[in-house]
């Protein structure tokens, strides 16, 4: 059976942010903001920045939506200084952050379900050349690549956690997905 555009870019953003999700489960809370090494970020800043690109794409510029403020924007954007992730320590908890995230991420992929394959082809960022599809793309892969950042991070601050890439396969990924859900509920106030 042949897959058009849309279950495959559907398919492999799910696969990304079960992995990301799942990179954290079992984080103690006190290792959340802790920096290993002066020139890497800590795990939270890791994780707003990745929520930060996908609310950029998919609501901000296909949708409108502004569901982070400015300042969460700007505090988890590329190019904050460490000094200023320091100084300013983040605009919200851990546990604030990823409830937001999880409602960005539900309306960004109810916005990708609304479209038809032909709608991945609609240039979203001219500067670029970078059509939806390539957009989505580039989120799937920045945070894979934030994925191994956060294993390797938790491996030197001594709690390693999942290692990855899993759930390729939609049972896979609702695996993982329950997994997470369920350690996150029960442990989302002792990141707050």
């Amino acid at each position: 059976m042949t897959q058009g555009p849309k279950s495959i870019v559907i398919d492999t953003l799910e696969i990304a942010e079960a992995n990301l999700l799942h990179s954290f489960l079992g984080l103690h809370p006190e290792d959340v903001q802790k920096q290993p090494l002066p020139e890497i970020n800590n795990i939270m800043w890791i994780l707003g920045h990745c929520f930060v690109h996908f609310h950029l794409v998919l609501c901000s510029t296909c949708q409108e939506l502004d569901m982070f403020s400015e300042e969460v924007g700007y505090y988890f954007r590329f190019g904050t200084t460490k000094e200023e992730i320091s100084r300013d320590g983040p605009p919200l908890s851990c546990a604030t952050l990823i409830d937001e995230y999880l409602k960005i991420s539900a309306s960004g992929f109810s916005y990708l379900q609304s479209l038809m394959d032909a709608d991945f082809d609609k240039i979203i960022f001219p500067e670029y050349g970078e059509n939806l599809l390539q957009s989505v793309q580039r989120i799937a892969l920045h945070y894979m690549g934030h994925v191994g950042q956060i294993v390797l991070i938790r491996r030197v601050l001594g709690n390693p956690g999942p290692t990855f890439v899993g759930g390729i396969s939609s049972i896979g990924r609702s695996k993982i997905k329950q997994k997470w859900q369920t350690w996150w509920s029960e442990h989302r106030e002792s990141f707050e």
